[in-house]
């Protein structure tokens, strides 16, 4: 069966005098290809990029069910794992060495051709390579990112986010870093979300919270660029020692979070911004545990998130039935935890039903907090009562002894919370 995927116009450098599109047609099969990164054409409608490095197009109906998919090029790239779409439904990847871009120009369903559109950029020639990206933006920049090079003679070495946007003749810095980006993710409203390599440190995963200035065609590079630091820990005890690999934004309930992937454990890591005073943190929780391995996410529309891995295109349950931590707040000297079923009340009132760590990101150890259990009348919200929650530090709370109440076991007993302000 054809379907209609979508209706883009053709690029202006690489077709003109084509014809726009008027419709492509895929047909409908039951088999899944690989996927490695998926770039959203519409809610509906997906460019994908497989194991083999090769770009395909997939359609789904409202519900994230596949219809079919076709490969839109059969040429292997050897490169990073991400795709986005670039002006004029041109195709954006990246090797180490390159930012590359591809176009239908004959309209066949196939690309056919090639350009490079970056080809060097600051501390290239100090070996400086791409580490992340390309990732599109609502002002139609290119973003990616370079490992740590030295822009002055006896200054520290820097990882950049730097973009490309056609009104500039030269690359735009968009943040620094002492740190090498392994990940990044962008939010509808501007906030960058990087994953901070460092390999020696085994406690857990360095993530950045930072906001983006907005873009001005007209003075495209800008006078000052924020560093992307370490604003959250996401401990590697949540992930079972895997690491997150891809980060995706997505909206729940009127608040945008983020979904982390850990192929490794097959956990996906809910993590809950929180602005506090003009500097980050956030929470972490266990969202879920998929049943294939999940390499990469993308929102394709509000409440709708699609992931993919080895064994194809797969939806991901923003709601899954297991009896879990959902969410985590702090109000003073209390911790808020929400649950998606009720608590066994006898053992959810026990004070050693909970541990809470308020774990030092400084040199000044840790520190046990005695919590006070207070369960709500609809049984699905737990408060503890501690003593003053200390800032500069990561909050583990730990929900060893508290079933539903028929029974069942947390999907993940234990819940941690960045705090730098209160």
């Amino acid at each position: 069966m054809a379907v209609v995927l979508f209706n883009p116009a053709i690029s202006q450098d690489a077709a003109s005098g084509s014809k726009q599109r008027k419709f492509v047609q895929i047909s409908s099969q039951e088999s899944s290809p690989s996927v490695s990164a998926i770039a959203p054409i519409d809610d509906k409608n997906v460019f994908f990029l497989n194991k083999e490095g090769q770009i395909g197009v997939a359609k789904f109906s409202p519900g994230l069910s596949q219809i079919g998919w076709e490969l839109y090029s059969d040429v292997k790239w050897s490169g990073l794992s991400e795709l986005t779409i670039g002006p004029n439904y041109s195709l954006v990847f990246a090797a180490p060495g390159e930012i590359t871009q591809a176009f239908d120009t004959d309209q066949n369903m196939e690309l056919d051709f090639f350009q490079a559109l970056v080809r060097t950029w600051p501390g290239k020639d100090q070996g400086s390579s791409i580490t992340a990206g390309p990732i599109a933006d609502a002002y139609g920049r290119i973003l990616f990112a370079i490992s740590p090079y030295i822009e002055e003679e006896g200054e520290t070495p820097r990882a950049r986010i730097v973009a490309w946007h056609p009104s500039s003749k030269e690359l735009i810095p968009v943040t620094n870093s002492q740190l090498p980006v392994s990940s990044f993710a962008l939010s509808s409203d501007g906030l960058l979300a990087a994953r901070l390599d460092m390999p020696d440190y085994k406690d857990g995963y360095y993530l950045s919270l930072t906001e983006i200035p907005s873009f001005n065609p007209q003075a495209p590079v800008p006078e000052s660029v924020p560093y992307t630091r370490p604003s959250l820990l996401i401990p590697a005890e949540l992930t079972k020692g895997a690491e997150p690999t891809k980060f995706a934004f997505y909206h729940d309930g009127g608040q945008e979070k983020l979904l982390a992937t850990c192929p490794d454990s097959r956990r996906l890591i809910e993590i809950i911004p929180e602005e506090r005073g003009g500097i980050w943190q956030g929470s972490f929780l266990v969202h879920s545990e998929t049943k294939e391995n999940l390499v990469t996410l993308v929102e394709m529309k509000e409440g709708s998130v699609l992931g993919g891995g080895e064994s194809g295109f797969i939806p991901v349950e923003l709601a899954p039935d297991d009896f879990r931590i959902s969410k985590i707040e702090l109000r003073q000297n209390l911790i808020v935890l929400d649950f998606t079923q009720p608590v066994d009340r006898t053992e959810a009132v026990k004070p050693e039903s909970y541990s809470v760590t308020a774990i030092s990101l400084s040199s000044s150890g840790d520190r046990k907090l005695a919590a006070e259990p207070i369960i709500e009348s609809d049984g699905e919200t737990v408060i503890l009562k501690v003593e003053e929650i200390p800032t500069e530090t990561v909050l583990r709370i730990v929900c060893q002894n508290v079933p539903s109440d028929s029974g069942e076991s947390l999907l993940s007993p234990m819940v941690f919370s960045t705090i730098h302000k209160k």
